[in-house]
C-alpha cells in the first residue's frame, strides 16, 4: 500500500484510481474535521502535502498508464479547461493494453515464472 501511495513509478488502472482517489480523500476530510474540531483551522495545513502528493502519484500513475509522462499534469495549471482535461483523461480513459514504456499492464495477470508449485 505504501508503494502504491508513496511512489509515482508504475502503472494503475481506472479502478484502483478511482477507489484509493475516494478513499484519500474521506480520510482527508475525516482528518481535516477532527483537526479543526481540537486544534483549531490552522493546524490543517499539515495535511495537504501529504494529501496533494498522494494525488500526484495517483495522477503520475495513471499518465503512465496511458503511456504518457506525469509531465502532462502541468495541464493543471491552466484554470478549469487543464483540470478538466486532466480529470476526464485520468478518470475515464482506458490504458493502454499490454506493457507500454512504464511497466506491465495492470489488467493482466502477473505470471512468476520462477514459483515453484
Amino acid at each position: 500500500m505504501l508503494k502504491l501511495l508513496l511512489s509515482p513509478a508504475n502503472r494503475i488502472p481506472r479502478s484502483t484510481f478511482w477507489w484509493v482517489t475516494i478513499a484519500a480523500s474521506l480520510v482527508f476530510v475525516v482528518l481535516f474535521a477532527g483537526l479543526d474540531a481540537l486544534l483549531g483551522h490552522g493546524s490543517t495545513l499539515v495535511l495537504y502535502p501529504p494529501f496533494f502528493w498522494i494525488l500526484f502519484v495517483l495522477g503520475s500513475k495513471r499518465y503512465h498508464d496511458l503511456n504518457r509522462s506525469a509531465k502532462w499534469l502541468a495541464l493543471l495549471l491552466i484554470p478549469l479547461l487543464g483540470v478538466l482535461w486532466v480529470a476526464a483523461e485520468l478518470a475515464f480513459r482506458r490504458g493502454t493494453a499490454g506493457e507500454n514504456a512504464y511497466g506491465a499492464d495492470p489488467l493482466l495477470p502477473t505470471v512468476d515464472y520462477l514459483e515453484v508449485r
